[in-house]
C-alpha cells in the first residue's frame, strides 16, 4: 500500500536525475515551501483570479495555503517533489478515488484560513469546488493536480518530467486518471499525454475542461 505522500516510484526514476532534475517523494518539512511554490506558479490562473475577484496577491495566498492544508497535510493526498541543484522547485500531487472530493469535515476544517485569506471571496471558491464535483468520474482513478513549477525554473522541462514520473507509475498500476484544466496551452499539453477532454463547464466565466486518460 501506498504511505501518506509517499509514492514509490519505478527505479528509473526515483532518486535518478532526469536530466538535472530528481524526482522524489515531497518531504512533510517541504509542505510549506511546496505550497509557496504552487502559489507563485498558479499566480495568474483564471480560475484562481475569478475566485478572488482578479487580485494577484490574494490568489497567490489562496493557493499557498489551499494545497497545503486541504491537499499536501491531507493522509489521503501523495506527491512527488522536483529538485534542481539541491532545491525543491516543482510539485506534482495526486489522490486516488475515492478520496477525490473534499469531506464535509476536510470542508469544516480548512474554511477559518482559507476565511482569513480569501474574506468574503468564500462563496465564489466553494462554487468553484462543487462546479467540478459534479465531474468527478464516480470509478476507481487518479485525480492529478496540481502540477506546479516555480516561475524561475519554468521552460526546462521539470513540468513534463514530473508528470510523466507520476504517469509511470499509474500505468504499472493499469489505472485511469483524471484532471481538469482552464488553460488551453495545457489542455494540448495533456492531450500529449494521452487525455481526452470528457467534459466542459464555464465556471465563473471560465472554460474549464475536464480530461480523462483510459487506463494503460
Amino acid at each position: 500500500m501506498i504511505g501518506p505522500n509517499r509514492i514509490p516510484m519505478p527505479d528509473r526514476v526515483l532518486g535518478v536525475e532526469v536530466s538535472d532534475v530528481t524526482v522524489r517523494p515531497l518531504a512533510a518539512g517541504e509542505f510549506e515551501l511546496a505550497g509557496r511554490i504552487v502559489g507563485l506558479a498558479f499566480a495568474d490562473n483564471p480560475s484562481n483570479l475569478a475566485t478572488v475577484g482578479g487580485d494577484r496577491e490574494k490568489a497567490i495566498r489562496a493557493m499557498e495555503q489551499g494545497t497545503r492544508i486541504i491537499k499536501l497535510e491531507n493522509s489521503s493526498h501523495h506527491a512527488l517533489g522536483a529538485e534542481r541543484e539541491g532545491r525543491l522547485v516543482g510539485l506534482m500531487n495526486a489522490v486516488e478515488w475515492p478520496h477525490c472530493q473534499m469531506t464535509l469535515g476536510e470542508k469544516l476544517k480548512s474554511a477559518p484560513v482559507m476565511m482569513r485569506t480569501i474574506g468574503r471571496n468564500m462563496p465564489r471558491a466553494f462554487k468553484i469546488m462543487s462546479s467540478r464535483a459534479k465531474h468527478e468520474p464516480r470509478e476507481p482513478h487518479w485525480h492529478l493536480g496540481p502540477l506546479a513549477v516555480h516561475p524561475d525554473e519554468q521552460g526546462r522541462g521539470i513540468g513534463t518530467t514530473l508528470f510523466r514520473a507520476f504517469l509511470d507509475r499509474i500505468d504499472e498500476q493499469g489505472a485511469p486518471a483524471f484532471l481538469q484544466a482552464d488553460v488551453d496551452r495545457n489542455v494540448a499539453l495533456y492531450q500529449k499525454f494521452g487525455f481526452e477532454v470528457v467534459s466542459r463547464e464555464t465556471i465563473l466565466g471560465v472554460d474549464t475542461r475536464f480530461m480523462w486518460r483510459a487506463a494503460r
